[in-house]
Parts: C-alpha cells; sequence; structure tokens
C-alpha cells in the first residue's frame, strides 16, 4: 500500500490500522507518545473506607473552590461527573446536547439537574443534517484524527457554547480514574488477561500496543490503558481540538494531579464492583448532589449517528464516499464490501462504528 501525503500528519499504514482498531491514535493533544509504564499503582498501608471517602472529599472540595474563580459555567448530561461537576462550582450557565431520537436524548434529565441547580440552562438541538455539516470542520481542528462519533456533536455544542460565554468547564476523567465504565463491571465476571484489549478494539488489524503486565491483572490493564491511550489520545484531544475551533477555553477541573495520585492508590474494591463502578467517587459525589444524581447509571454521550447513516442522502454520501477507487485503495487490507453490506443489507448493527471510523479517514485525508 502507498504512504498519503496531505495538508494532515502523515498517516502510515501502521497508523491507520491503529486508528481502525481503536477509532483513534495514540497520542496526545501534541502528537506525543504515550508510556504506559509511568502508571504505577501503589496502594498505600490500606485505610478504612472512611478515611478514603473524607480524602477524596477533601481533594474535590479544593478543586471547585479554586475552579470557582476561573468559570461559572460548564456542559451538562445526565451523569454524576458532570451534575457534580456544576454544582461542585456552583455553575451559573450549563450546557446540554438534544436529539429528537429520545433513547440517545439525555436533555431531560439533564434540564432536571440545572433546574435544582438554579442555573440559565441551555439546550443545543442537534440532528442529522447539523452532525453531517460540521464533520469536515470538526476534523480539520483536530491535529490527530479520532472516530468517536461524540466528537462531532462535542464540537457543535462548544460552537454554541461560545455565543454565551468565554470560559466553560467539562467533566472528563473520573470514568477513566475510577472505572466508571461498564466494562469494568463485566470484568469480574471474565476476568481473562486480556479482558481490556477485547472492549477496546473495533476493527481486528494491526499490532496490539504493550502494556506493563500488572502480575496478569486485566483490571489494571484497562484502567492502565484508558488512563493512558484513551484518555490522552482521544478524550481530552477531543475537548481541546473542539474547544479551540470554537475559540473557546476550556476547563478539566478533574484533570488535576492530586486527584490521579489518589486513585493510583485507591485499592480496587473501591473503584467497581460486578454492578457499578467509580463506587467512592459515587459516594463522595452523593454529599454533593444526592444519591439518585450520583448513582444514575452511565450512559456516556450517546449520538444517533449509526440511524442517521441509514438516512438519505446520508446513506449514500457514505456508501460514494467508501466505495470510491480512492477508497478502496487506501483501505486494500479491509473487505469494506463486506462491511457495508452487513449494515446496509443484512441490519448488522454491530459494524456501524467500523463504517464510521473508515468515512472519518477518508474525509480527514481528503481534507
Amino acid at each position: 500500500m502507498c504512504n498519503y501525503l496531505y495538508n494532515k500528519p502523515f498517516l502510515n499504514r501502521q497508523e491507520i490500522e491503529t486508528y481502525l482498531r481503536f477509532s483513534y491514535l495514540f497520542a496526545d493533544e501534541k502528537g506525543n507518545s504515550l508510556d504506559d509504564s509511568k502508571i504505577r499503582f501503589t496502594v498505600r498501608k490500606e485505610q478504612s473506607k472512611d478515611d478514603y471517602l473524607q480524602e477524596l472529599i477533601c481533594i474535590l472540595d479544593d478543586v471547585f473552590t479554586s475552579e470557582r474563580q476561573i468559570s461559572d459555567a460548564t456542559f451538562l448530561s445526565s451523569g454524576v461527573d458532570s451534575s457534580l461537576l456544576a454544582f461542585g462550582i456552583q455553575a451559573k450557565k450549563t450546557f446540554s446536547v438534544a436529539y429528537e431520537e429520545q433513547e440517545f436524548d439525555e436533555s431531560p434529565l439533564a434540564h432536571e439537574v440545572a433546574k435544582e441547580l438554579q442555573s440559565e440552562h441551555h439546550v443545543i438541538k442537534i440532528g442529522p443534517k447539523e452532525y453531517f455539516d460540521a464533520v469536515d470542520e470538526a476534523i480539520s481542528c483536530r491535529e490527530s484524527l479520532t472516530g468517536d462519533a461524540s466528537y462531532i456533536a462535542l464540537y457543535l455544542a462548544t460552537k454554541e457554547a461560545s455565543c454565551y460565554t468565554n470560559t466553560i468547564c467539562s467533566g472528563e476523567g473520573p470514568d477513566e480514574m475510577f472505572c466508571g465504565y461498564p466494562c469494568y463491571s463485566h470484568y469480574f465476571n471474565n476476568p481473562g488477561e486480556e479482558y481490556w484489549l477485547s472492549v477496546n478494539t473495533i476493527m481486528d488489524v494491526g499490532e496490539v500496543p504493550s502494556l506493563p503486565d500488572y502480575n496478569g491483572d486485566g483490571f489494571l490493564k484497562m484502567n492502565a490503558f484508558d488512563l493512558t491511550k484513551w484518555m490522552h489520545g482521544n478524550i481530552l484531544p477531543n475537548v481541546y481540538a473542539a474547544a479551540k475551533g470554537a475559540k473557546l477555553n476550556i476547563r478539566t477541573p478533574y484533570m488535576r494531579q492530586e486527584l490521579l495520585d489518589f486513585e493510583l492508590s485507591l485499592p480496587i474494591k473501591y473503584k467497581a464492583d460486578k454492578h457499578m463502578g467509580k463506587l467512592l467517587f459515587r459516594e463522595a459525589a452523593s454529599r454533593y448532589v444526592g444519591s439518585k444524581n450520583a448513582f444514575r447509571e452511565k450512559r456516556g454521550f450517546p449520538v444517533p449517528v449509526r440511524k442517521w447513516m441509514r438516512q438519505e442522502p446520508y446513506r449514500t454520501l457514505i456508501l460514494d464516499v467508501l466505495t470510491d477507487s480512492f477508497t478502496k485503495d487506501i483501505l486494500d487490507f479491509v473487505d469494506v464490501d463486506r462491511i457495508l453490506k452487513s449494515f446496509y443489507t443484512d441490519g448488522d448493527e454491530s459494524v456501524w462504528k467500523q463504517i464510521w471510523e473508515m468515512y472519518v479517514l477518508i474525509r480527514y485525508i481528503n481534507l
């Protein structure tokens, strides 16, 4: 396969394979490679749960107290992280995303939190036209490639928020630090050493990134992967790129070193169990936002793109891009036709991310 050079960072075959496997490239917002070996889980002489809880509450108090002096606006979803942040900084302005597709729409729950907080609440309504029209503009702001569908919605949200504030907070961090993703709870029912890989890969291509062994502990491997590759290779670059494109100052208060140091010393039993993640974090959050908000089931930042991909004119747009001879040359090691048939003819929902990743890749190359 040939290498292609264009007005974005050079992508070789290995980088494209890595992207297709994980949906992003393993680099931070400055393009630096990330070193998993720097993640050291070192549990101190074990304290009581109450001691850990009080220490975490003190750290959060310090984070919110200092942040209040800088910003009074924040993004707000239905989750504990953004709800806690909004209450912690006593936000005067809050912003959430809404979709017509109710199964993806978190705005009613966000509105409840905003009403309790008595903030000036703004709802950014996103439909398929707004979303697809923004793809090229959004990915042109990103220094490295991402196929994360939520990034486009985040970009639109930051553009709208910039009309009302110069500085805004965003709640990234706790899911990676305190193991909030469902895969951590599922792990206890499938504790294989390489379980972290099965929950992070999209397409079975390319090399597997090496991680320290962590004495064969798959839970810690997942945690290390999320703290390095996922958080610094995708989550934070998405936030910073979206804010840069919208000319908006963005703050990520949870990304404090003392919070990470605390997480690395926290025993697993206070992070997740078979039923839920972020156990101690949620308990601390309940002191600020109440148990209803603190222990609400995680939904992430869902986007209805897999539904929109079947609608016209977006179905034709995607098919035109992915059946082009240029695409076939770049993706000569992928059975693109089979994947498209699975989704558009056979109704296989499981491959939508593969299609979206490939579509974004070609758009990115052609910018």
